[in-house]
């Protein structure tokens, strides 16, 4: 839900996206008109009935199953679950008719329907006290060449990664698999690092617990934004 406000943001920010969310987040300060209006949207959307009975208590899988077995319209989610339209545990109709589409702009907004919330993550390290360490960066090193790891990700459907694939396409991907290439491709700008990952470990603690609450009504606004901005100084 707080990659879903992000989204909501950089749709009404445009380009002022990152410069919000830093002075927000080294300030404490979260009265920003942008950030106030994102969480209301978000509160609108779950008020509205556009997210399932029990979200607010309920995990990743539960939302995954409700959305492939049919039972739910759509399902907010990145390219990595592309895959899906591969998975023969889902039922036929549903894996190959899943297609997807970008949030759509916000009336009186900055973001455009080219500017798109994505990002890069999910690094790897070593630590330095692993017993095997030269036999651990080698083997990173090994699998993040070009023609091994990500390629072997774009052949299995597996999301995308931050390199060109055309030199791997087969004709067979899936038109999901499309859908992804194609929105990227078509991008005017990216959003980058969503808000929850943005700030220290307490603050993403919080904003991922309160955003229910604020969601569900449980807690105001204005209590939600000042709540996670204690979490920043």
């Amino acid at each position: 839900m707080a990659v879903y406000l992000s989204d909501i943001l950089y749709k009404l920010a445009g380009s002022d996206y990152a410069s919000i969310i830093s002075e927000a987040i080294s300030s404490g300060d979260f009265t920003d008109e942008n950030l106030v209006k994102a969480a209301e949207l978000l509160k609108e959307t779950a008020d509205a009935g556009l997210f399932q009975s029990g979200y607010d208590s309920q995990d990743y899988g539960t939302a995954q199953n409700l959305f492939t077995n049919g039972q739910a319209a759509m399902f907010y989610m990145g390219s990595w679950e592309a895959s899906m339209a591969l998975n023969e545990d889902i039922p036929e109709e549903v894996r190959t008719n899943i297609r997807m589409f970008t949030m759509p702009v916000i009336e009186g907004g900055k973001g455009t329907a080219a500017d798109i919330a994505a990002w890069n993550g999910g690094g790897y390290g070593v630590s330095a006290n692993s017993e095997v360490k030269e036999e651990a960066i080698k083997f990173l090193n090994y699998m993040y060449q070009k023609d091994k790891l990500s390629k072997y990700g774009w052949e299995n459907g597996v999301g995308m990664s931050a390199q060109d694939q055309t030199e791997y396409m087969a004709g067979d991907e899936t038109e999901l698999q499309m859908q992804f290439v194609d929105a990227v491709n078509d991008a005017a700008s990216v959003s980058g690092t969503p808000v929850n990952d943005c700030g220290p470990s307490s603050f993403k603690t919080s904003i991922e617990s309160q955003i229910q609450s604020v969601s569900n009504g449980s807690i105001s606004v204005e209590d939600f934004l000042a709540t996670i901005g204690k979490e920043c100084k």
